[in-house]
């Protein structure tokens, strides 16, 4: 895992696809932007999570890009796994005690999310509490 701080409002991290990837960036982001409210850092922290664990269970197994950038009224983050958007599209999963609760999670968390058109790199935003 690697990662930079970009400037005050931006963070940029590197993961290998493998086990555990989603919970490593879920604490870096936590740690980052530790002086948002907690609400925000749980809520982020999940979506960033989520989304890295789709690319580990669906991507090509190639590294993980994550940035979050902290905007004057919400938070955009993206991630990134390289992967064949034919192949790699996630199926919204249900939720379990071993995993979040998919996409319908990410759903639920984020103002809006979408994949960027022919790939498999998603981007979403969050609200900043006031």
């Amino acid at each position: 895992m690697r990662s930079r701080a970009a400037g005050a409002d931006e963070f940029h991290l590197v993961l290998s696809s493998s086990r555990g990837a989603g919970i490593r960036a879920r604490e870096a982001v936590r740690q980052r932007f530790s002086s948002l409210a907690e609400a925000t850092r749980r809520d982020l922290g999940a979506v960033v999570a989520e989304l890295v664990d789709n690319s580990v269970e669906h991507g090509p197994g190639k590294p993980i890009t994550v940035t979050v950038v902290l905007g004057r009224d919400s938070i955009r983050g993206e991630v990134a796994d390289q992967g064949n958007p034919a192949v790699a599209i996630p199926q919204i999963r249900q939720r379990t005690e071993s995993s979040g609760g998919g996409l319908a999670l990410v759903d639920e968390l984020t103002s809006a999310w979408a994949v960027y058109e022919g790939s498999t790199h998603v981007w979403f935003e969050l609200p900043l509490d006031q």
